[in-house]
């Protein structure tokens, strides 16, 4: 990773932590903490799910912008699109857009259900509920070319491919190791998509 770019999501670190009391943003109380956790785990996924992502992604319930807001800084060439239904979050990642200068990162306001991306995507889950509920949360009518969940390498995880199977045409895993957890990128494709 180039200088530049550490520098840029160490100022990310920074302007999370500074707002938190503000937004609710992270439990992490130094940006040293947020960066060694959230960050490190941001970027060990995306080298995890990098060959199958498609150039436009939708960060579907992204919070204080994990991982949207990392992987536009790591990836400059990816349209993201990162969606939250809680105003006061897309305004800090509004704040974040300008303060980083992140021309490709496209914070908007609403409910994953209603967004639906103009060009094929892929959908990234970080936090959300279930895999079966986030493939459902979807809006049906989007050109989502693959599903995305970053999750903990646990029983959980494999509890809710079981619950989700039936949504499913097929899935991928995708391996990575973040602050010595086992972590894993979910990738799963849906049945309208069922030529992967």
């Amino acid at each position: 990773m180039q200088l530049e770019q550490t520098e840029l999501l160490k100022k990310f670190s920074e302007l999370v932590v500074e707002k938190n009391k503000a937004h609710n943003l992270t439990s992490a109380k130094t940006p040293e903490e947020f960066f060694r956790k959230h960050i490190g785990d941001c970027i060990g996924a995306y080298r995890a799910a990098e060959n199958s992502l498609q150039k436009s992604i939708v960060d579907c319930g992204s919070g204080a912008g994990l991982p949207s807001v990392v992987w536009s800084i790591i990836n400059p060439k990816l349209e993201i699109h990162s969606i939250d239904s809680n105003q006061k979050k897309i305004a800090f990642q509004k704040h974040i857009k300008r303060s980083l200068g992140l021309i490709n990162l496209y914070p908007t306001a609403s409910r994953i259900q209603d967004f639906c991306p103009k060009k094929e995507s892929t959908a990234i889950f970080k936090a959300f509920s279930s895999i079966k509920n986030g493939a459902q949360s979807l809006n049906q009518q989007a050109l989502f070319k693959n599903l995305i969940f970053l999750k903990k390498d646990d029983e959980k995880t494999k509890e809710e491919i079981t619950e989700a199977s039936s949504l499913l045409y097929d899935y991928k895993r995708h391996e990575y190791t973040a602050n010595k957890e086992k972590m894993l990128v979910v990738e799963l494709y849906d049945s309208k998509n069922s030529n992967n």
